[in-house]
């Protein structure tokens, strides 16, 4: 008998933790749809809404239902293939996609519990579950057709992937989280030099030549699932291009642009740089979205930077700023970050707290690793992949958006510390 109840305990606890999770999932959807429904409500079901980057996929959707299959080289072709989908169920309505959305980014939400029970307990766990659930950041991505809606769920499935092969050191496990990167870089390309620091995070006891077996396992997966959109690439444009152009992306990031976004009065905002500098029309014929135009970017880049290499390297030190608390070019009212008097002629009282309080989320994250320091390398893939899109972007361009498809790594990493200081506390007072 007492075994029974022993054995019904745990089990009802269980129970206890899934209900939880679904209505953590089931609130964050709500949130999801009302934003959702709410966006819908003032703009209409026409292409005619969309701006910034969310034309170009949309018509790259809309050109996969009518038979023309990425016939430019600007974007890569995950998310176009999810919004022709949306299309070929729901007719060309942007409102449908935005509504499909909502259940994708909920999704983040039971994946962020199952990858912080990895390095937390149930309750810690559901709280990393939780904060994903309430995220503005995430929740406001419903809204746009943009990759980082699909971006979030596959780079937790990315890492879910690397865990498991690193717990579970077979080349079918590794050639799965192989195959999950090679579909997120098909989704935004950003990670695909990850590869180059995946044998660093192999334990240092594994033998040299099972890392080698389980590196080319891994690297064969990304080339195999990637290799047909490269030589379609290669088919069509005639040259070796294995995911899409950059937009100028290097060039962005580069002192010349500095000189123009930064220093430059009046001060502009990055629509603005876009319409003018990076517009055929006045630039001589130069498209970023063409490999042509690209490539001229990306030799302006290198020439400034070889200019200036220490004024590069000082704007570098401030892209890892930006890229997690934003850029003032694109992210923050008239250039002025964390300047609430200067937001309030913008937005709400209930945006500005939304906003602060997602950018203070990596300082206290930070905070947390200091807690949780002596585990620094059981947490050490999570700081790997942050450190990694981080030194990416601060190489590049950055701006917020860039950073919060790694919201729920953060959130991971401050559940975990508080779960662990919740137990600190509660030993100091027995």
């Amino acid at each position: 008998m007492t075994s029974d109840i022993s054995e019904a305990k745990p089990q009802r606890n269980d129970r206890i933790i899934v209900w939880a999770l679904i209505f953590l999932t089931l609130l964050g959807l709500a949130f999801r749809l009302y934003v959702a429904w709410r966006t819908n409500q003032t703009l209409p079901d026409t292409p005619a809404r969309l701006t910034g980057d969310e034309p170009g996929y949309e018509r790259f959707a809309y050109d996969l239902l009518n038979g023309y299959f990425f016939e430019r080289p600007g974007r890569t072709p995950v998310y176009p293939f999810f919004v022709a989908g949306c299309y070929a169920i729901f007719g060309r309505s942007p409102a449908s996609v935005v509504y499909v959305q909502a259940f994708l980014g909920a999704t983040t939400i039971p994946l962020t519990f199952i990858l912080a029970r990895r390095f937390t307990g149930a309750q810690s766990s559901l709280v990393a579950a939780g904060l994903m659930a309430i995220d503005p950041s995430l929740i406001f991505h419903v809204r746009r057709l943009q990759t980082e809606i699909l971006y979030t769920p596959l780079i937790l499935l990315t890492v879910l992937g690397l865990l498991w092969a690193l717990e579970q050191p077979q080349w079918q496990s590794f050639s799965l989280a192989g195959a999950l990167l090679a579909i997120t870089n098909l989704c935004r390309q950003t990670a695909m030099l990850f590869p180059a620091i995946v044998p660093l995070l192999m334990p240092r006891e594994w033998h040299f030549k099972r890392k080698i077996a389980l590196f080319v396992a891994y690297l064969g997966a990304i080339i195999i699932i990637t290799a047909p959109w490269t030589y379609h690439n290669y088919r069509t444009h005639k040259t070796f291009l294995i995911y899409s152009v950059s937009t100028a992306l290097l060039w962005q990031g580069s002192p010349e642009f500095y000189h123009l976004a930064y220093e430059q009065l009046p001060k502009r905002h990055i629509v603005q740089i876009w319409q003018e500098e990076l517009n055929p029309a006045r630039n001589g014929g130069h498209n970023a979205f063409t490999i042509e135009g690209d490539r001229y970017f990306t030799k302006r880049a290198i020439a400034s930077i070889f200019r200036e290499p220490a004024l590069y390297l000082w704007y570098c030190l401030q892209k890892v700023v930006f890229f997690w608390f934003g850029n003032p070019v694109s992210d923050w009212p008239d250039h002025a970050m964390f300047n609430v008097g200067v937001m309030r002629r913008f937005f709400s009282l209930q945006q500005i707290v939304c906003i602060l309080a997602v950018r203070i989320l990596p300082i206290i994250a930070a905070l947390s690793m200091i807690v949780l320091r002596h585990r620094w390398r059981e947490f050490l893939p999570l700081l790997a992949v942050c450190g990694y899109f981080t030194a990416i972007h601060a190489l590049t361009y950055t701006e917020v958006r860039h950073s919060e498809p790694l919201h729920p790594i953060l959130a991971i990493v401050i559940a975990t510390a508080a779960g662990a200081l919740q137990r600190r506390l509660k030993l100091i007072s027995q």
